[in-house]
């Protein structure tokens, strides 16, 4: 009878040696994605302040554009119709 219970023994063994080993797996895929999340999330938290810096230059250069039409009738950029041409024309 001793052959038996060797026998039912190791069968319990595998069911649980499996189990232990997929939850291994599932941990450390867990982490994997742990670790992907927080790579991304830098990521974007990156990119949202370079926007956020475009943005801003987008605004500055915006108003200096403004800035210089207004000043095109007090000898700023003028339209290419009022350019004089240049002298070897």
């Amino acid at each position: 009878m001793n052959s038996n219970k060797t026998i039912t023994a190791s069968s319990h063994q595998e069911p649980r040696q499996d189990l232990i080993d997929r939850i291994q797996t599932l941990e450390m895929n867990q982490a994997f994605q742990e670790d992907s999340l927080e790579a991304m999330e830098k990521t974007i938290m990156q990119q949202h302040m370079e926007i956020q810096n475009l943005q801003n230059k987008m605004t500055l250069l915006s108003d200096y554009l403004k800035a210089l039409r207004q000043e095109a009738g007090q000898g700023g950029i003028k339209s290419p119709e009022d350019e004089v041409p240049p002298p070897h024309y």
